[in-house]
């Protein structure tokens, strides 16, 4: 029987022999109380029950959804400008209302040694855009557009490591002629701040 039923039961067993105004008005209170006393009694037992949370570490197994794409067109291509704004204003914003960061870069990243099929779908060297956040990851996609969506599930150390870095020259700079944006081209090596490890960087 549920604490909700106990509670709501006792004044049912009250003696058909009282039969004073006092004791009626006392039984009627009871009746009329009983099921807020139900309550706070489930509270409390919720309470009780509820599993304390683990903190989050880098060796918790965890759910981690990516896009990849080949390393040109992920931090190097001019229509993929959106991607390092993308990032610093969800970087900012968590700052601002200090939530641990849930999303990184990472250059060739080592899960896909268990995938070989998936590494075959990319250009090398690749990069993924890895999220704990589903839905953030989906729109990551719909941003991005052409690349390969998928998950993994492990250990940050796991999934958050790299075969081999990007390096920051590794993309020709632009050149003038061809440069038609208002604005200079973000600065070379800008998605090492991304890396696992430096969240708070």
């Amino acid at each position: 029987m549920s604490a909700f039923a106990v509670s709501a039961a006792v004044p049912a067993f009250a003696s058909p022999q009282v039969s004073s105004r006092a004791t009626r008005g006392a039984k009627a209170r009871a009746v009329r109380s009983a099921p807020f006393a139900a309550r706070r009694t489930l509270r409390t037992h919720a309470a009780a029950e509820a599993p304390a949370e683990t903190p989050a570490t880098a060796s918790t197994t965890k759910k981690y959804h990516f896009c990849l794409a080949n390393a040109e067109f992920m931090l190097n291509e001019v229509n993929n400008e959106h991607l390092p704004e993308i990032l610093r204003e969800r970087r900012r914003f968590y700052r601002e209302i200090d939530r641990e960061q849930d999303f990184w870069i990472v250059p060739n990243p080592a899960f896909l040694d268990a995938m070989p099929e998936v590494a075959k779908k990319v250009r090398q060297p690749c990069v993924a855009v890895v999220t704990t956040d589903k839905v953030w990851n989906d729109f990551i996609k719909l941003r991005m557009d052409r690349v390969y969506k998928g998950c993994v599930e492990g250990s940050a150390e796991e999934c958050l490591a790299s075969s081999s870095l990007i390096a920051k020259d590794a993309f020709a700079a632009p050149d003038p002629k061809t440069w038609t944006a208002p604005y200079s081209k973000y600065a070379a090596g800008w998605w090492e701040a991304f890396y696992f490890g430096n969240e708070k960087k």
